[in-house]
């Protein structure tokens, strides 16, 4: 009997040692956890693995309030008398143009002061004070119209980045010219995922994804020690990829024309003006900019987008750990030479990949 006993008592030990290790294991296997928002009128998915689950969701919680901030700082368009009109600064500078200098938050300094960078960069190209002309067609706004050439002319007066004055050691920025305003949609979305990013990484997170719109921030590698696996999107044909691209630690993002398009009496407009014509860009159909940064990355595939292609390969050749793919309105790809490694090509209706 005492043997009976013993063997039963071992047995039940036992199956509550495998039934503990199974606990142990469950507890510790890496889980997916993903949660949206609709933030920057774009829907924001934010993706996190580990094995606290809590833990990922209060740290995905701090990078969406992150993305909100920047969001309420940089909003151009909410309703007078709310609590988002009071909390934008972009407002503030607009509403004070030629009247007076606006203090602002550090972040909306700094993404100012990175515009301006690439004013210069782009010889005037890229402009964030190109609110007039958006506005001018509607951009934004209820109802498009294509402006005349006598409009655009008179808008374009008022879209000028050396008239942006910023004092950095009061934190102020200042338009200078009555009607002047800024548009921050070419800056603040990929400024935004990157401080949410940084959020995560200061907070321990080893392994995450954020998209918004298109707009990818990856953290670490993907499953094995291997790269994200990153779509690049077929520009006239929504259903395919053109490529796909591995990222590690990385920020890939794309301006293309089929984004923000308006129907204007049966023709098609998109919203990537340039600042020196005041019409939309028309020699590429997207730019993919991979960086370090997302907020880089943001700016950059706007400022390359309205580039002339060789333009743009030319001045991503002169900028560090910044890489760019190009397909131009012929349907050629174009790659800069440290991203073809990282670029898997997959053929579509009409392009040509030029891989030299």
């Amino acid at each position: 009997m005492n043997k009976f006993y013993l063997k039963l008592g071992v047995g039940i030990f036992s199956v509550l040692l495998l039934l503990a290790g199974v606990f142990f294991f469950l507890q510790n296997q890496e889980r997916q956890l993903t949660s949206e928002q609709f933030l920057m009128d774009t829907l924001v998915s934010i993706s996190t693995y580990g094995t606290d689950t809590d833990f990922l969701q209060q740290v995905t919680e701090k990078a969406f309030k992150e993305i909100r901030r920047v969001a309420d700082l940089t909003d151009r368009f909410p309703s007078p008398g709310t609590i988002a009109y009071e909390q934008s600064d972009v407002v503030k500078i607009n509403e004070n143009a030629g009247i007076s200098p606006v203090s602002v938050d550090e972040d909306v300094f700094k993404m100012l002061q990175i515009a301006q960078d690439y004013y210069e960069l782009t010889e005037g190209e890229f402009d964030v004070t190109i609110g007039p002309l958006m506005d001018l067609w509607g951009f934004g706004r209820e109802t498009q119209k294509v402006p005349t050439i006598v409009e655009i002319q008179e808008t374009l007066a008022l879209v000028d980045s050396r008239k942006l004055i910023l004092d950095e050691e009061k934190q102020t920025a200042f338009l200078s010219q009555k009607g002047m305003s800024l548009d921050l949609g070419a800056v603040a979305k990929g400024y935004a995922v990157e401080k949410a990013a940084q959020v995560m990484i200061e907070a321990g997170v080893e392994k995450a994804l954020i998209n918004a719109g298109g707009n990818i921030r990856v953290i670490g590698k993907k499953d094995n020690n291997n790269a994200w696996k990153i779509g690049v999107q077929d520009p006239r044909n929504p259903s395919n990829l053109i490529g796909v691209l591995s990222l590690n630690n990385e920020a890939a993002v794309t301006s293309g024309d089929y984004n923000r398009i308006v129907e204007i009496k049966g023709k098609s407009y998109h919203h990537l003006l340039s600042a020196r014509t005041g019409y939309p860009a028309g020699k590429n159909m997207s730019v993919t900019v991979v960086a370090l940064d997302s907020g880089q990355a943001d700016l950059l595939s706007t400022s390359l987008f309205l580039l002339e292609p060789q333009q743009a390969l030319e001045l991503v050749s002169r900028l560090n750990n910044v890489e760019v793919i190009i397909i131009t309105t012929d349907k050629k790809i174009m790659c800069s030479p440290g991203l073809r490694e990282k670029f898997e090509y997959r053929s579509g209706e009409g392009y040509s990949y030029d891989q030299n």
